[in-house]
């Protein structure tokens, strides 16, 4: 199963350890239909907004569904929900994305003009 990863478990993230083995299969963008948050400032978010978005940077990894299922799904915060994305080249994959009704949802800063978790990270400091 492809999993984009556009937060702390990339390369080189605080929780890259929940990917496992799982091979790195292309470091990409996103198709650019999206808004990127900082979900409070702890961690990002993809929500699609269709044409007029912008394409985020992420890596995207084939997962073992065991991997997906048992490790990093209940690792993600409940700010987000797995859903599938649209990548640069037109095609799909599993990705963790705003949930759409979560009334307890922290602020949201939109970080899309950065399209990039590392970029505001790195902005913040």
């Amino acid at each position: 199963m492809r999993m984009f990863l556009n937060g702390t478990a990339m390369s080189g993230g605080a929780d890259h350890h929940l990917v496992g083995d799982s091979p790195l299969v292309a470091r990409t963008t996103t198709a650019p239909r999206y808004r990127f948050h900082a979900v409070d400032g702890r961690y990002p978010a993809l929500e699609d907004v269709g044409p007029g978005g912008a394409a985020v940077v992420g890596e995207v990894y084939e997962m073992d569904p065991a991997q997906l299922r048992e490790v990093l799904l209940p690792g993600e915060p409940d700010g987000l929900e797995l859903g599938v994305i649209e990548l640069a080249d037109g095609s799909g994959s599993l990705a963790m994305v705003l949930r759409r009704e979560y009334p307890r949802l922290p602020p949201l800063i939109d970080i899309s003009e950065l399209a990039s978790w590392r970029a505001y990270l790195e902005r913040r400091q």
